[in-house]
């Protein structure tokens, strides 16, 4: 059995994504930062390093041509002079010449200092060119080279980046703060967002609940979202439509309790008749036989409306010619025909009228609208099947008295009884086949009789 993960409200979801990309977004600001400005750092003092270590080596002389062995190294760029430092160190790491122009205290303490952070790190006084030294808070970028004559001095220039450095840790601070700070700002604004998003989805979620406990009230409350707006107003068309076909399944099942009442109360006493020999068995027999029929017949229409209502995929469609499914539908009528002296007339395109269907469906609508045109037709019934434009036009006519005024707008109700009606159920079968194929039905009626006619697109 899975595990059912655990549900997070749409703030929750909102505030860890907010804060989640702005975290990654802040982190990859610093670390790019960071990048740059160490990349700027050491660019900087390999730069100046690289420039004053081109004179070491160079010994000083003097008029003469003699060495000034009290000299320290010289550095022909005085723009650096108060950039780079400058030492002789010899093997114990003592200190023999600081610098050669006069210097400040604090260059002073960046040479001892420095040097000390080579013998406490145990550097090796060797050839190094651009290395790096960090040593009690400080940062040093360092040259340097061995003396050739006296391989126990070594020459070194080193650059203080202390200040830099200093520098590039306040900024990092700084970004720290500005992160928590909009961070704070942001989550705010995110909390506010998502109460206003979560306020619509959790009253639309009530609602919804009130309609599946079979309350159909809609609701007025009014939202600033246009979609929660749209979603409110659908939601509300969808409750109407669900209380209209509660109240006519309830209708339904009403009429229908009825319809099956009648044959079976029928039934039952013509039974019961015979049985106390009231009524003759012959006679019994055939009513109940009727009424039987009569009933099956009603069940088996319940059944095949409340098959087309729940949309079953039992549907087997295939494309035919509407014209030949008309055409034997109404043999089987030939019967009733010519007991009502009656010869049907059939307008049909002289071309194939080809449709995808299921050859039941058509069957059972030109079925019941035959069926109906027979017991209101006086001498003509004629059936129409024609291709026009994008339309195929099917239609019954009889030449009947015209349906009243006050049945015409209900023919199409279920249990719905006209004159001469049977039990009020085939024309609404009719339709719900119609419009399951996404066409329409009408019906025209005057003193020159009754059309049916069916539209139905080319592409069902």
């Amino acid at each position: 059995m899975s595990r059912r993960k655990n549900k997070h409200s749409i703030q929750f979801k909102l505030l860890g994504m907010v804060s989640g990309l702005m975290i990654a977004a802040f982190v990859i600001i610093m670390l790019t930062f960071n990048f740059l400005f160490t990349q700027y750092i050491e660019s900087s003092a390999n730069e100046l390093l690289s420039l004053s270590s081109q004179n070491i080596g160079r010994e000083p002389r003097d008029a003469e041509g003699n060495p000034l062995l009290d000299a320290g190294p010289r550095d022909n760029d005085p723009a650096f002079a108060v950039s780079v430092n400058r030492a002789l160190i010899d093997e114990n790491y003592a200190i023999l010449f600081p610098a050669e122009f006069p210097v400040d205290i604090q260059q002073d303490t960046d040479s001892v200092n420095f040097v000390e952070g080579l013998e406490e790190q145990s550097i090796a006084l060797e050839d190094v060119e651009q290395a790096r030294l960090e040593w009690e808070d400080s940062l040093y970028y360092y040259t340097m080279v061995t003396d050739t004559e006296n391989p126990d001095v070594t020459a070194v220039y080193f650059i203080n980046m202390t200040d830099l450095y200093h520098l590039e840790n306040r900024l990092n601070l700084l970004l720290i703060i500005v992160l928590v700070t909009v961070l704070v700002a942001a989550l705010g604004i995110t909390y506010f967002i998502s109460l206003r998003i979560a306020k619509p989805m959790k009253s639309l979620a009530q609602f919804a609940q009130r309609i599946g406990e079979g309350r159909y009230e809609t609701i007025d409350e009014e939202f600033a979202d246009k979609e929660s707006h749209e979603l409110k107003q659908a939601m509300n068309e969808t409750t109407d439509k669900l209380r209209q076909y509660d109240a006519d399944q309830r209708t339904f099942f009403q009429n229908a309790s009825h319809e099956l009442r009648t044959p079976l109360q029928i039934i039952k006493n013509t039974a019961e008749g015979i049985q106390y020999d009231i009524i003759e068995s012959e006679k019994g027999a055939e009513v109940i036989k009727k009424e039987t029929d009569q009933l099956a017949h009603l069940v088996e229409d319940i059944l095949y409306l409340s098959r087309l209502e729940s949309k079953s995929p039992d549907r087997m469609t295939s494309q035919n010619d509407l014209r030949e499914t008309l055409s034997y539908t109404a043999e089987r009528y030939s019967r009733l025909f010519n007991e009502k002296n009656i010869q049907p007339e059939f307008d049909f395109s002289d071309k194939p009228v080809l449709y995808a269907y299921d050859e039941k469906d058509i069957e059972r609508v030109i079925q019941n609208l035959v069926s109906n045109a027979l017991r209101y037709a006086d001498s003509r019934i004629r059936l129409t099947c024609k291709e026009q434009g994008d339309r195929i036009i099917l239609g019954v006519y009889n030449d009947g008295a015209a349906i009243s005024d006050k049945d015409l707008p209900h023919i199409f109700d279920r249990f719905y009884f006209g004159e001469k009606g049977v039990h009020g159920i085939g024309l609404s079968i009719v339709k719900a086949i119609v419009t399951s194929y996404g066409g329409r039905i009408e019906v025209s009626s005057n003193d020159s009789g009754t059309s049916f006619m069916i539209f139905l697109n080319k592409i069902s």
